[in-house]
């Protein structure tokens, strides 16, 4: 499986900002977190 994001920050040069302080961290972490939490989901499912 593969995430992709994508966006392009409104206002300018002030979004573009935005992104680098909070918005790029934000959404690696999510990113990161839902990954591990589908692979803990997936690999705790029995197949019957």
């Amino acid at each position: 499986m593969r995430d992709t994001f994508s966006y392009k920050s409104p206002l300018g040069i002030l979004g573009v900002l935005a992104d680098k302080l909070f918005l790029e961290k934000y959404m690696r972490n999510f990113i990161e977190n839902r990954a591990k939490e589908l692979k803990r989901i997936a690999e705790k499912v029995e197949i019957k």
